[in-house]
């Protein structure tokens, strides 16, 4: 038993092929993605009768060996509906910037003394493979198995995604100073003041929080003059 109003047909959807890390954006144009995946795919639903096209917005299929998101559909609200016969779709690749180098290194205090360990395949690679799809940038923070992660750099700045042609490095290591432990926005915000109120915050001792307090007491005095 279901409330509310029956689930329409949308008129039109766009999907995007995803890419990541291990699945690269090349061998098929977008012509071949709607009739090598989408069109077989849904008309195999259309034929079973215990299937129904039901989509969502910002959905992820997986379609065959490929990952496709619902991006936009008409009409909306609601963001749910039905791709049928009279449905135009859409589909192209995933147009996010993809990172030639990046370099990722993790904080010194974070790292695992009781036992050796690859930080490549150990941590890297695992938590790239579990979030294939996010975006990174420069001072972007992570964490995976206790371990602190920071992009250091990358080209292009980001935000980008980490595809099959990114040169990943992540020799170093980075020691907890305040500068290192700031969140980009913060850093940013940072950026913006004075270079001796820039010293005095990076040099107070209050690593666990309270560097946030001090930024906004100086903001505060700032605005003030």
């Amino acid at each position: 038993f279901v409330e509310g109003a029956a689930v329409q047909p949308f008129e039109k959807v766009q999907f995007i092929c995803l890419w990541d890390f291990e699945n690269s954006r090349g061998g098929h144009d977008a012509t071949a993605l709607f009739n090598e995946y989408i069109r077989p795919f849904f008309r195999s639903m259309a034929d079973t009768p215990d299937m129904t096209n039901v989509v969502a917005v910002n959905e992820t299929l997986k379609i065959f060996d490929l990952d496709f998101q619902l991006v936009a559909a008409e009409p909306t609200p609601p963001d749910i509906g039905i791709i049928d016969t009279s449905t135009m779709v859409f589909v192209d690749w995933d147009s996010t910037p993809e990172f030639e180098k990046i370099h990722i290194v993790p904080f010194q205090d974070t790292l695992p003394a009781a036992y050796e360990f690859d930080l490549f395949n150990d941590y890297l690679k695992p938590y790239l493979t579990r979030n294939k799809l996010l975006n990174f940038s420069t001072n972007d923070q992570f964490t995976y198995q206790g371990v602190q992660f920071k992009v250091v750099c990358c080209e292009p700045q980001g935000p980008a995604r980490i595809g099959t042609n990114t040169t990943i490095y992540c020799e170093g290591v980075l020691h907890p100073s305040l500068r290192n432990l700031l969140p980009p926005e913060l850093l940013e915000q940072l950026s913006g003041l004075p270079p001796g109120l820039q010293m005095l915050l990076l040099n107070t001792e209050a690593l666990a929080g309270g560097y946030e307090e001090r930024l906004m007491e100086v903001q505060e005095m700032l605005t003030r003059r």
